[in-house]
């Protein structure tokens, strides 16, 4: 017994060292890489630094850690181009190895990548809706919710609040802002309305004045966009040629932002519009949020920062609820289980990743000498697309 206790010690001497040394020395776990494709370039890039600062203030709140392990934030530019962000999408897939990508933005780039985002197991987000097409691969979370069903109820507000009978849509030319004028146009004609002409000029377009033009006489006209830049120089050609008919406008949280307002000064005043947010939603979740964006940013928040901090939020949730496993066939079904408050209202999600929120209607206004997007004048209940299963 005493020899084998003294070769149990002499190995111990032997051994212990280099064990120690072995554990200090041991490689750490390898980070959660979560990818983002942002426009920084091209007709949108002003949204791009909008979306990043609520990804970091919410991968900041984290510590960039979750379930013990540290986040790796991989941003690229999709300088909204369809081609581009496919393959920045395929880079942070083949190269970097992500398993979770925030974004792109355009509904365009949403159905072109799809497909191998699919074959790759990749969980992606939209960044503001998403395309009804993309359901089918069962690897998009949509949020705040299609972009059909986001304008629908906008469309019958229209006609029943309103008081619109006739309207004119103009769309800007790709995939998102058709499924958003088509919402409009659903809902205003199944309350009763008529869409006596839709008009769809081409992203970028420098110049709008062949379009205005061509507006024919309705009680109402409704343009959806690109962004804050297309938005405001229609606007200002729409003064411009003199039209006198009323307009009304969709996602107006992601394009009257407060640089976009402060342009635009008194001629945005009035023109209602459909919003998935408002910085002024009066509860302490959001107050909290936006406070903390205007200390990182110096400026209120739009749906942009909102959008992306809630989807980084959604992410974190299911990590933790995963134990910080990435993999999709666990982290997939751990992010359709959760149920949230979060700055833009109570959030959950169908079984094919459609988020569940409100929405809301807002007007540009006049407060203490600056122009703000409203709060809401008007509130629609958990958002469900219709084409859905019940």
């Amino acid at each position: 017994m005493k020899k084998l206790i003294f070769l149990l010690l002499a190995i111990g001497c032997l051994t212990f060292q280099p064990f120690v040394c072995f554990v200090k020395n041991a490689p750490a776990a390898e980070p959660i890489k979560i990818g983002a494709v942002l426009d920084f370039t091209g007709p949108v890039a002003d949204l791009g630094p909008k979306f990043k600062a609520g990804i970091e203030l919410a991968l900041e709140e984290a510590g960039y850690k979750v379930a013990g392990k540290e986040i790796k934030l991989i941003v690229e530019d999709g300088a909204t181009d369809v081609t581009v962000a496919l393959d920045k999408f395929k880079k942070l897939a083949d190269k970097d190895q992500v398993h979770i990508c925030i974004g792109p933005l355009m509904g365009d780039a949403h159905l072109a990548i799809a497909p191998y985002a699919a074959e790759k197991k990749v969980l992606i987000t939209s960044l503001i809706n998403g395309m009804y097409e993309t359901i089918k691969y069962k690897t998009y979370l949509i949020y705040p919710t299609t972009v059909d069903a986001q304008t629908y109820p906008f469309g019958k507000y229209a006609f029943q609040k309103l008081g619109y009978k006739t309207m004119i849509t103009v769309g800007a030319n790709y995939a998102g802002k058709i499924g958003y004028a088509n919402g409009v146009k659903k809902g205003f004609e199944d309350a009763g309305g008529k869409v006596l002409q839709q008009l769809w000029p081409p992203v970028g377009a420098p110049d709008y004045s062949p379009f205005i033009s061509a507006i024919k006489k309705a009680d109402v006209v409704m343009y959806a966009l690109e962004g804050p830049g297309p938005v405001s120089r229609f606007i200002y050609q729409y003064r411009q040629a003199g039209l006198k008919m009323p307009m009304i406008t969709i996602t107006q949280d992601g394009d009257y932002t407060p640089e976009a307002l402060k342009e635009l000064g008194d001629i945005a005043l009035g023109i209602k519009g459909e919003a998935s947010y408002s910085w002024q939603i009066n509860t302490p979740i959001n107050q909290k949020f936006v406070k903390a964006i205007k200390a990182k940013t110096g400026k209120v928040p739009s749906c942009s920062e909102q959008n992306t901090y809630t989807l980084t939020k959604v992410i974190l949730e299911g990590l933790k609820a995963t134990g910080g496993d990435d993999s999709f066939n666990k982290l997939w079904p751990a992010v359709l289980k959760l149920k949230m408050d979060t700055p833009q209202g109570p959030l959950s999600f169908t079984p094919e990743g459609v988020a569940i929120t409100d929405v809301y209607v807002t007007e540009a206004q006049k407060k203490d000498g600056e122009y703000v997007l409203s709060p809401p004048l008007y509130t629609v209940k958990a958002i469900r697309d219709w084409r859905l299963p019940k």
